[in-house]
C-alpha cells in the first residue's frame, strides 16, 4: 500500500490509484516475480560454480564443461534481461518519431 506524507502525495495517490486493489495485487506480484528470478539466479550461479569443479575434479570433459557453461550462461542471461525488465533497470527504447504517418517528435 502506498501511504502518502503530504497533502500532494495525498491527491497523487487518489488520482493515480495506488491503493487500488488490482493495482497493489500487481505491485505484490512483480515482487514475488523479482524474487524468484533472484533465487533462479543465484541457482544457476552455483550450478556454474559446481560444474567448474566437475572440470577441476576431472568428472567432466572440457567439451561437456563448454557445452553445460554456454548453456548456464544463457539461461542467466534471459534470466538477468527478465530481472532487469521487471526492475526498471533496462533502458526504456526510444521513442517513436513518426506513428501512422503522424509526426510525434520533431527531428
Amino acid at each position: 500500500m502506498v501511504e502518502a506524507r503530504t497533502p500532494y502525495g495525498e491527491h497523487t495517490k487518489e488520482l493515480l490509484q495506488l491503493n487500488d486493489n488490482t493495482v497493489v495485487q500487481y505491485r505484490l506480484s512483480t515482487l514475488t516475480t523479482v524474487r524468484l528470478y533472484s533465487n533462479e539466479i543465484d541457482l544457476q550461479g552455483r550450478q556454474l560454480k559446481a560444474l567448474a569443479g566437475q572440470l577441476r575434479a576431472g568428472k567432466i570433459s572440457l567439451t561437456q564443461y563448454g557445452v553445460e557453461e554456454q548453456d548456464i550462461n544463457q539461461n542467466l542471461a534471459d534470466l538477468l534481461h527478465t530481472l532487469q525488465a521487471h526492475t526498471g533497470q533496462l533502458p526504456l527504447p526510444p521513442l517513436r518519431k513518426k506513428f501512422l504517418g503522424i509526426t510525434l517528435i520533431k527531428p
